[in-house]
């Protein structure tokens, strides 16, 4: 008897409609009861030893929980995997088990069992010669090649879109002269956002990630010289592209926690300053301008280190990420012979993250 694959399902929950009296009064029931007769009439089927009808009406269950935006329940794709095992569908085991595992970790009740499952699936897989007969992933459940095939596909990538990410910056510069002039600088807040792409390098617990964000940045500048005192506010808006190892925890892979680091490069695009003065004497005044004409010549591209770290937490399909970044410019951005300023930026940033 072929599968029932998710779309089939869902266009025969559509056409049923008019097939008679019995279907009809189904499709009268909200999404979630008709989802749970299908698990109810599932269990009656696996009791009575017709694990092929007790699956599509899982493959049922599954395509109305797509449909209707519906919460799948962990549990459920162990029993899916279960099903399909004793249905003679190994490779459709082996995805739903697989699912279970990725979202259930080493904290589910049914870890230890499901493990025995994933096992017994892929002895059953090698086993079995079915030339004729091309397995399918269950409905919703990330494509089987990778698992069904370690020996094939064993580099392959785990693609994680971060998409997209908020932050804020608590950024502040460094500053260096050789005139007689001292330079404190202090706090500047400024916002950032962006997206980021993380795969894993094989099945250790190293991994890449790639990012692009718009920034803002600088410093809150003093100086003083005599009996004046003089404030700027220096604000740099920039777009940032890291390339970051992604360390999760060797002993424990399963934690969502994991660290960053590696270089940046960032390009400015606007630079602008608002100075002003206190103290006796003409000299008192307040101004707005770019850069250039406030003479802070810049260099358009900084460079530098990103380290931090940060967790992810699962919600539904997808993930949470929160992290904490610092940056540690390297590159002088002031042109000026005999002065120096590097930026140095503390950013916290939240969004979100799926993986395909």
């Amino acid at each position: 008897m072929a599968r029932l694959n998710r779309w089939i399902v869902a266009v025969v929950l559509v056409l049923a409609v008019p097939a008679g009296p019995t279907i009809v009064s189904a499709q009268e029931l909200p999404p979630e009861i008709q989802a749970d007769l299908y698990l109810v009439r599932a269990e009656r089927q696996v009791q009575s030893g017709d694990f092929v009808a007790a699956l599509e009406s899982l493959d049922v269950v599954l395509a109305l929980q797509a449909t209707y935006g519906l919460e799948t329940p962990v549990e459920l794709w162990f029993r899916h995997a279960r099903v399909a095992l004793g249905a003679d569908y190994p490779q459709t085991a082996i995805a739903s088990v697989i699912r279970y595992l990725q979202e259930a970790g080493r904290t589910g009740e049914q870890y230890t069992a499901a493990l025995a499952l994933l096992d017994q699936a892929h002895m059953r897989a090698e086993g079995a010669a079915a030339p004729s007969r091309a397995p399918e992933a269950a409905p919703g459940a990330p494509m089987p090649a990778p698992a069904a095939q370690p020996a094939e596909s064993g580099s392959g990538l785990d693609l994680t879109v971060l998409f997209p990410f908020v932050g804020v910056n608590a950024a502040n510069m460094t500053f260096g002269t050789s005139g007689p002039a001292t330079i404190d600088a202090s706090q500047y807040t400024g916002m950032a956002g962006g997206v980021g792409v993380s795969f894993p390098l094989g099945d250790g617990p190293l991994g890449v990630q790639i990012g692009a964000q718009w920034a803002q940045k600088g410093a809150r500048v003093s100086v003083g010289l005599n009996d004046l005192t003089s404030t700027a506010d220096v604000s740099f808006q920039s777009i940032d592209f890291t390339a970051l190892a992604r360390i999760s925890p060797p002993a424990a892979p399963d934690l969502p926690f994991y660290a960053l680091i590696g270089p940046y490069v960032s390009l400015e695009t606007d630079c602008s300053i608002v100075l002003g003065s206190t103290g006796s004497g003409p000299g008192r005044f307040t101004a707005s301008d770019d850069c250039a004409n406030a003479n802070f010549d810049t260099q358009p591209i900084d460079f530098g280190l990103s380290g931090g770290v940060g967790f992810e937490v699962a919600v539904s399909s997808i993930r949470v990420d929160v992290g904490l970044l610092y940056s540690h410019g390297l590159q002088d951005v002031d042109k000026y012979v005999g002065e120096s300023a590097r930026h140095r930026v503390f950013s916290i940033h939240a969004g979100f993250a799926t993986t395909f």
